[in-house]
């Protein structure tokens, strides 16, 4: 698979991201374990995406921080029941924007 249609596969599930969480605050998400496993999910889909990148590409866009987003992946595929909340929430209302921001420009 090539590299721009990973990139868009990655975006469309963050866009899936913020359909759940759109009109909820921290507190709902931490009470609804629905939102969580789907956001959850999705987040690990983006890592798992990532690692079908070439290297060479991702080297030459290092401005993405691609072994962050890969070894949230791994927390929440092999620790499911220690993942902080409070992080991936974060994660899903501050980062995931820039990093679709960033995606987009790779297209």
């Amino acid at each position: 698979m090539d590299n721009t249609k990973i990139i868009s596969k990655i975006i469309k599930y963050i866009d899936k991201i913020n359909t759940y969480i759109n009109d909820i605050n921290y507190t709902d998400f931490a009470n609804d374990t629905k939102v969580q496993d789907a956001c959850l999910m999705n987040l690990s889909q983006i890592g798992e995406n990532i690692t079908q990148i070439e290297y060479s590409f991702l080297q030459e866009h290092s401005e993405i921080n691609w072994n962050e987003i890969k070894g949230m992946r791994n927390i929440i595929v092999h620790d499911y029941d220690g993942v902080n909340l409070r992080i991936v929430w974060d994660t899903i209302k501050f980062d995931l924007p820039i990093l679709k921001e960033k995606l987009k420009k790779l297209l």
